[in-house]
């Protein structure tokens, strides 16, 4: 079934300077495609994405942007700033678990011998 209309949480672009009125369509375009088709190609994106342009305008969009990324690096930081779910706080932290990447040599740090659980099997 075909996407209609933009996600609603896709508004937020609009208030973004840093982007012209074609790319925040285009960003509007992916995020809705990302979260609602089926098949999250930009093929796909724009087959089931009725409003999009089509899938040369979306990839060029993500591919050539020409827009200033610090504008919207700091567009995107301030949005998120007013939403507790993913505003900074001062404590807390971030678990990194790398024990079962894959790893070559003997001098690399945490490199050893791992099960598994999901190939079942030692890496």
């Amino acid at each position: 079934m075909p996407i209609t209309n933009f996600l609603s949480s896709t508004r937020v672009f609009d208030e973004f300077d840093s982007m012209s009125p074609a790319q925040r369509r285009h960003a509007k375009t992916y995020a809705t495609g990302l979260v609602a088709a089926s098949n999250k190609t930009v093929a796909g994106i724009a087959r089931e994405v009725l409003p999009a342009n089509s899938k040369r305008a979306i990839n060029k969009f993500l591919t050539e942007y020409d827009g200033d990324e610090q504008q919207f690096n700091h567009e995107l930081l301030e949005e998120l700033q007013k939403h507790g779910e993913t505003r900074w706080l001062t404590d807390g932290y971030i678990i990194l678990d790398d024990t079962i990447t894959q790893k070559t040599g003997n001098e690399v740090p945490g490199v050893g011998r791992f099960y598994h659980h999901a190939e079942d099997d030692i890496v």
